[in-house]
C-alpha cells in the first residue's frame, strides 16, 4: 500500500507564503498572552501586531489585548485556502470554529485580505461571512 504524503510547498512559492502569513498574523494574540511581561508599553505591543497586521489593525488588535476582555479575537486557523492572489494582494478563507462562532455570533468563514507590506504579507482586512468568497 502506498501512502501519499503532499510535498512541501517550493520555497518561494506566493500561496504558501500567504497561508503562513495568515496562519502567523493569527498566532501572533496567543504569543502575546503565553508572554506578556515582554510588552511593557503600548508601542512594543503595536509594533508586535505590525508583523502580521496592517497599521489599522495593529492599532485595533493591541487596543483589544489592553482592554481587558479574556476573550481572544483571533485563532490559527487549521487550514487556509487561497481565493486569489494578484499583484500585491491575497484574498484567503477559512472554516471559522464553530465554538468561536457562537461565542462571538459569526458566520460559518472568515475572509482575509492581505497585501505586500514590504518583504512580507500582512492582514488588513477580516470579516466573517456564511460562505467561502465566490470567484
Amino acid at each position: 500500500m502506498l501512502l501519499c504524503v503532499p510535498a512541501p510547498a517550493a520555497l518561494g512559492d506566493p500561496a504558501q507564503e500567504v497561508v503562513d502569513a495568515a496562519r502567523f498574523a493569527y498566532g501572533l494574540e496567543t504569543g502575546y498572552w503565553e508572554h506578556p511581561e515582554d510588552f511593557s508599553t503600548r508601542d512594543k505591543l503595536y509594533q508586535y501586531y505590525r508583523q502580521g497586521f496592517s497599521a489599522e489593525l495593529a492599532a485595533a488588535m493591541t487596543a483589544h489585548t489592553l482592554s481587558g476582555d479574556p476573550d481572544l479575537a483571533t485563532w490559527v486557523p487549521q487550514q487556509v485556502h487561497v481565493a486569489k492572489i494578484d499583484d500585491g494582494r491575497a484574498l484567503v478563507w477559512f472554516p471559522t470554529p464553530a465554538a468561536l462562532g457562537a461565542t462571538w455570533g459569526l458566520e460559518d468563514y472568515t475572509v482575509l485580505r492581505l497585501r505586500r507590506d514590504g518583504d512580507r504579507w500582512v492582514v488588513y482586512e477580516g470579516r466573517d461571512q456564511s460562505a467561502p468568497p465566490a470567484l
